[in-house]
């Protein structure tokens, strides 16, 4: 699924975002949000591991698919006011948040609430959402929309050194912290392009070949993704020389994880 996208809660993830962690106490106002760092983002919780793959997709596969990712529009509802749509999230908060559970996603239009950082905050607090600090914050790699060290909301990574980079399909986790659940919203329309891309996980379960589905689970695979931007001097050699050199800085990095 590609949208342009105003603003999208995802559940037990995956613009500025604000990591939410359901354990942890959150002030209403931006100002409280920032005098104390939020707590680290929560430690991953893993399940317990499935004796029979196969079975639990063909389970999964005989019960009917379920909505993914719906579109609530305030023009829809008739919410005109921020105060309005304010309210809205307040008493609607416990519907909406099991709409995110059950539906994975819940994608929020034409709210003018969360055009700006505060009523962004504003909103996933009346919500009842708690936030936690990025599961990146150790490597510093995306800044505050605000540019306040303790900010719950945080940009996108857009460092110059990223720009050649496709970002895939990830879930919001980074080694042992994943927060249970993660708010996108779209301050500031891209010049060009700028395209969320969701996708169902559920659905890409169904989908895969039980042979491969068996394979991946039963052997643990796992992928780790790293970028190494400091190797942009390897741009001053000449190009029939440039695969080798990165044959062998790719078999060290390989040996080394």
């Amino acid at each position: 699924m590609r949208l342009s996208i105003s603003l999208l809660f995802l559940a037990h993830s995956v613009n500025g975002f604000s990591n939410v962690d359901p354990q942890v106490k959150i002030g209403s106002s931006l100002q409280a949000t920032t005098i104390e760092p939020p707590p680290l983002s929560p430690l991953t919780l893993w399940g317990e591991k499935y004796v029979n793959i196969r079975k639990l997709q063909e389970e999964v596969r005989s019960r009917p698919v379920p909505e993914f990712a719906p579109e609530i529009s305030a023009k829809d509802l008739g919410l005109s006011t921020t105060a309005e749509q304010l309210e809205y999230f307040k008493s609607n908060a416990m519907e909406l948040k099991k709409r995110m559970q059950s539906n994975g996603a819940v994608i929020f239009r034409d709210f003018e609430l969360m055009k700006s950082s505060e009523g962004f905050q504003e909103m996933y607090a009346a919500l009842g959402m708690k936030v936690c600090l990025d599961p990146l914050h150790s490597v510093s790699a995306r800044p505050t929309v605000d540019g306040e060290k303790n900010s719950p909301v945080y940009e996108a990574v857009n460092k110059e050194s990223r720009k050649n980079f496709f970002i895939g399909m990830h879930n919001e986790f980074v080694g042992t912290r994943a927060p249970r659940a993660a708010a996108f919203v779209c301050l500031k329309a891209a010049e060009e392009g700028g395209e969320f891309i969701l996708v169902d996980g559920r659905k890409i379960f169904r989908d895969l070949s039980p042979e491969l589905v068996e394979e991946l689970y039963s052997r643990g695979i796992r992928y780790s993704v790293m970028e190494l931007p400091f190797f942009g001097w390897i741009d001053n050699f000449p190009s029939v020389v440039q695969p080798l050199i990165m044959g062998f800085l790719k078999g060290a990095a390989e040996a080394a994880i």
